[in-house]
């Protein structure tokens, strides 16, 4: 079968200030060559956004990588507190899987008229601050609605489209985020499976059978979940009143298997203030450039974090609070999509295993146990009468067991 393969790139605001830091150390060459990181700095990056959403806040701690490394190092040990004008503080402890994420001891929301500042100090001794900064208004969002389009590449698909409206016209930045989980169905299930099972006879010998089992129900539909990981901004300040109408802020192709049966989004609106929105805005920019050895390099990114303990020391960042709006929708792929649209599709092929010609039948029976015990093949049919025992056939996991992509439990949320 046809196989469709998207590969997504995910703008991780961590990785991409990161990279653009490094890049400024490289040398543009027309030739293959090994990248290696002549000059490096270890700089504290620092991601969060906390809203007037009562919860438990997160502050997400990590260091810039070599280019060569890939990997984003994470900063352990931080002593983290949020400090509300009047004296309040609100403290942070570490997640305990080494993440470098923190989450506040206790919920709490970011309330309007009042000012908040975030204070740092990591395991060696440095001291951070930001600016102090205010909730902006929130604004609700009026309608958020799916329907058949087509994006600037001529490529058909969902676009996912909100309306909002505020008439203080007081909002005027806005950013997106979304969460997103989609149903889907592995096409080639069946009831059955088979497993292999060992024992041991009189004479100490290790004998292997098989025997059919039913397959579990939870193996052949299953739900997808997955975060927004890019930088969706937008202004009013060239419109006449603070109203955003049909803004498309999220496109999926037809033959996305997020689409092959039931879909889900629940999108998040947080209103910024002005200069929230220019450091993401600076940002995205960066991320959105054709390369990161182009001719002209970008500068550092300022954010509204600095180092008490030397005013010199470069910090990636912005403590921004925002007020926040949601708003969840559904909808199948048949009240959206035309039927003649392309769909998702595995790339799905049978793998038949059977005894060789003149091969030992327990010579067969540990090759087939081999293979069911990968958990690289899922069981679709049996066939007897061949010399030594049965000819078995497998189809790829992930077109018999849809675990692979999902969760077999629909979240709390859904709704068929």
């Amino acid at each position: 079968m046809k196989s469709y393969l998207k590969l997504i790139k995910y703008k991780r605001v961590s990785n991409i200030l990161t990279l653009l830091l490094i890049s400024s150390t490289m040398w543009y060459c027309v030739e293959p060559f090994e990248i290696e990181t002549e000059t490096f700095e270890s700089i504290l990056i620092i991601n969060t956004t906390m809203t007037d959403e009562v919860k438990n806040q997160k502050v997400i701690l990590s260091r810039t990588f070599r280019f060569e490394d890939s990997i984003t190092p994470p900063e352990l040990g931080a002593e983290i507190k949020v400090i509300e004008g009047s004296g309040i503080e609100y403290t942070f402890k570490a997640e305990d899987d080494n993440s470098g994420i923190y989450t506040s001891e206790n919920e709490f929301a970011i309330e309007p008229g009042k000012e908040y500042a975030l204070t740092i100090k990591t395991s060696d001794g440095r001291t951070y601050i930001s600016d102090k900064v205010t909730l902006p208004q929130q604004t609700i969002i009026e309608n958020v609605y799916a329907k058949q389009t087509t994006n600037d590449q001529g490529v058909e698909g969902v676009g996912i489209f909100v309306n909002t409206f505020d008439p203080t016209g007081n909002s005027r930045y806005y950013r997106y985020e979304y969460e997103e989980t989609y149903r889907f169905k592995a096409p080639f299930w069946v009831e059955t499976d088979v497993r292999a099972v060992e024992e041991t006879n009189g004479e100490g010998e290790t004998e292997i059978s098989f025997e059919f089992d039913v397959r579990p129900l939870g193996e052949r539909t299953c739900y997808g979940n997955s975060l927004s990981n890019e930088i969706i901004i937008t202004d009013t300040n060239e419109l006449s009143e603070d109203r955003l109408t049909d803004f498309l802020f999220r496109f999926i192709p037809a033959d996305d298997k997020r689409l092959e049966d039931r879909y889900s989004i629940l999108v998040k609106q947080l209103v910024q203030s002005r200069e929230a929105n220019e450091f993401y805005e600076t940002l995205n920019s960066f991320s959105e450039s054709e390369s990161l050895f182009s001719q002209v390099q970008p500068g550092f990114i300022t954010g509204n974090i600095v180092s008490e303990t030397n005013p010199e020391e470069k910090v990636l960042g912005y403590f921004e609070v925002s007020s926040i709006a949601t708003r969840r929708i559904f909808f199948n792929r048949a009240d959206v999509l035309r039927e003649d649209l392309p769909s998702f599709e595995l790339e799905c092929f049978e793998v038949t295993i059977a005894p060789a010609p003149f091969e030992p039948e327990e010579d067969f029976r540990r090759r087939l146990r081999a293979v069911i015990n990968s958990n690289r093949l899922k069981f679709l049919a049996a066939a007897g009468g061949s010399p030594g025992g049965s000819v078995f056939t497998f189809v790829p996991r992930q077109c018999g067991d849809c675990t692979v992509f999902g969760k077999s439990n629909p979240p709390d949320f859904w709704v068929d």
